[in-house]
């Protein structure tokens, strides 16, 4: 696929046309048109995209052009640069003879500190148009309830764009790519470009998937070979699209910034925003996230989570379903330890333990949740065969402390928390 255009178009016609005359009376002679047009060059716009590197080199992207590189001038000459001084005197506007493209092979080094080689414009612009975008995953407002996906090639991921696509400038100007090679100029011409939604994509199947969101995006990635999603410090992992949506409304929770995660490797990150959070994800580094952190709903109510136990809280209560509109068909022992723990997401009361439950005439003693969910494990397909056995106290939010003599009790109080 010939991505960028690499000669120079140089077209010169003259064309002279006469008027049929008579041998007898040439008196009249009309030129016609001459037809003579401009000389047209065609620029290599990844040059123009190319930045200043304090550490030497230029930007481009994510990956960096290594020095010295040379440039091709319009009178087919070539320009060694050696620094940005260089390079910022060679593309010039004013210059006398500008640049128009880039001699290739060239040196790069990517975002990891690889040192490899790009043989041509091809191979350059895949791989600048392939770095993840660093802005524009979050906006102040969203379009359909959905946030923008910054544009950008999916080469290295599981899924291929499927052509054309729309993409937006932040003026809200719209632009179609038709092909890759035309997405590649967009985004070495046109700064904070995202894709418009909804877009398709291809699989390495062949089967096509079209994506309305942010969220349906990395549903899509986590759902590629070797991508692990991001998990807790204890390994539980964050990702809730398998939860209960009927009973719990994670869609409408976010994690508040900064919080602090630890990579595989060992090494500490404080994810600052959500631009970090997006290219973090899709580096591929499977990371835990720290405690404590915070979760906020759509009310702005918050809640930290401080360890595993009050995440296992959190998220249980969506892996059960409680019967309405009488949550006494729910029996008794789901809803007593499934709605305990913190408000806003539970009822705010603290199980009294030690307690104890009875499954299939076996007595089990609980000093805290762990040791409820591991009965729970076994008989989470036949709940209603684990009974609580009283009487079981609780202390409310406001410090009051409640006894339950019987299954009646506990779904009343549930009922009205």
């Amino acid at each position: 696929m010939n991505f960028l255009t690499k000669k120079i178009a140089l077209f010169l016609f003259a064309i002279l046309f006469l008027t049929a005359c008579n041998k007898d009376n040439i008196d009249e002679v009309i030129p016609g048109d001459p037809g003579y047009q401009p000389d047209t060059v065609v620029v290599n716009s990844l040059i123009f995209a190319m930045v200043g590197n304090p550490s030497g080199g230029l930007d481009l992207g994510c990956i960096t052009i290594n020095f010295p590189f040379s440039l091709l001038t319009e009178s087919g000459a070539t320009v060694e640069i050696n620094t940005e001084a260089e390079f910022e005197a060679a593309t010039d506007s004013t210059a006398a003879d500008p640049v128009v493209d880039i001699v290739f092979p060239l040196s790069i080094t990517d975002s990891d500190g690889n040192t490899g080689q790009v043989n041509d414009e091809t191979e350059l612009g895949v791989a600048f148009a392939s770095c993840i975008p660093t802005t524009g995953w979050v906006d102040t407002t969203s379009v359909n309830g959905t946030y923008p996906i910054p544009a950008f090639l999916f080469e290295d991921l599981c899924f291929d764009l499927v052509y054309p696509v729309d993409v937006e400038d932040a003026d809200e100007n719209t632009y179609t790519a038709n092909n890759e090679a035309a997405l590649i100029d967009l985004l070495a011409t046109t700064s904070n470009l995202t894709f418009v939604l909804p877009i398709t994509v291809l699989d390495e199947q062949g089967n096509e998937t079209v994506i309305e969101s942010a969220a349906g995006f990395f549903d899509l990635y986590y759902a590629c070979d070797g991508v692990i999603p991001p998990g807790t410090q204890g390994g539980i992992p964050i990702d809730l699209s398998d939860l209960d949506s009927a009973n719990c409304d994670f869609e409408s929770l976010a994690i508040q910034y900064p919080y602090d995660v630890v990579t595989d490797d060992g090494d500490l990150i404080t994810v600052a925003d959500a631009n970090q959070e997006a290219a973090l994800i899709l580096s591929g580094v499977h990371y835990t996230v720290q405690y404590p952190f915070s979760l906020v709903d759509a009310d702005g109510e918050v809640v930290t989570i401080n360890d595993d136990l009050e995440f296992i809280q959190l998220i249980l209560p969506c892996l059960v379903t409680i019967e309405e509109p009488d949550p006494c068909s729910t029996p008794a022992h789901v809803l007593l330890y499934f709605n305990q723990g913190q408000a806003p997401f539970q009822c705010g009361y603290l199980i009294n333990f030690p307690t104890q439950v009875e499954a299939e005439g076996t007595v089990y003693d609980l000093n805290d949740m762990f040791e409820y969910y591991n009965v729970y494990g076994p008989y989470s397909n036949q709940i209603d065969k684990i009974n609580i056995i009283y009487p079981v106290s609780v202390t409310d939010k406001d410090g009051n402390i409640l006894t339950f003599n019987n299954d009646n009790d506990v779904c009343q109080f549930i009922d009205g928390c």
